[in-house]
């Protein structure tokens, strides 16, 4: 395992996901006030912030997860590779196969490890017959570095797994629609810290194919898996760049009081 800060180098200076003013609204609650980011391809960014800041209710706006709420509305511009995904000719459906989300808590259905994997290729028609599908399952679990622990029992359920191969088995799931963009809302909180550590290093080798966002309570985690990171505080952005740079040296005092726990 390493014990080093992961490789901290942006490859990528491609905007994958570019938001202009964004807002969102619970009814008449203003949960996020003008937040303006580029987000950059094969790049780790962090969303930090006190509970309540509002990093998880953005993050949820980019794949259009807040639609699920009927008190939600959002204003402003959100785009993948320039493409406007609130336009209405936008079908979130095939919007959620380019942008996965791996939830908080490890969520895998009450279906065998194949078929966890399997759903998203089945329902969006990716694959022609079991050959294509059995090789999606296994780059899928490969790449979630969990099939050589699973390989014997594919047909096992899911739910049978521990806490940390579960969030894998959750990766593994959402990278089987082949997405340009993965969400990460708290992937580790549930996890103890040898399953958290394997899951930090899988961001860090995910990131080598897909645009990764992760929202995290822990700081030290922002500094040990990102390239950017983004702090929120009362629905702001407050402030946003280089992860070295806003740890070592914060240009707004209140993302330094943040960091040095003075806020939060």
């Amino acid at each position: 395992m390493k014990d080093q800060r992961l490789e901290s180098r942006v490859d990528s200076h491609t905007i994958k996901i570019q938001a202009r003013k964004a807002q969102v609204y619970y009814g008449s609650n203003h949960a996020i006030k003008d937040v303006d980011v580029d987000i950059f391809d094969k790049t780790v960014t962090a969303f930090i912030g006190p509970s309540g800041c509002g990093k998880s209710t953005f993050l949820r706006c980019i794949n259009r997860m807040n639609d699920t709420i009927d008190s939600c509305r959002v204003e402003g511009s959100i785009t993948l590779e320039g493409e406007d995904i609130y336009d209405p000719r936008v079908d979130p459906v095939q919007l959620r196969a380019r942008i996965g989300m791996v939830f908080q808590k490890p969520n895998p259905f009450p279906k065998s490890i194949y078929d966890n994997v399997a759903y998203g290729p089945k329902i969006h028609g990716l694959t022609r017959n079991k050959a294509e599908l059995d090789e999606i399952v296994e780059s899928c679990l490969r790449k979630a570095a969990l099939w050589n622990e699973v390989k014997d029992r594919l047909l096992s359920p899911g739910t049978g797994l521990s806490g940390g191969q579960q969030q894998r088995l959750c990766i593994a799931r959402a990278i089987a629609t082949s997405p340009e963009v993965l969400l990460m809302d708290e992937p580790c909180s549930a996890l103890d810290p040898i399953a958290t550590a394997q899951v930090e290093e899988l961001i860090d080798e995910l990131r080598s194919q897909f645009s990764v966002v992760i929202v995290t309570h822990s700081m030290q985690q922002a500094a040990r898996v990102s390239q950017r990171t983004a702090f929120f505080h009362l629905g702001n952005l407050v402030e946003f760049g280089e992860t070295g740079q806003i740890f070592t040296n914060p240009q707004d005092p209140r993302t330094e009081s943040y960091i040095s726990g003075r806020i939060g």
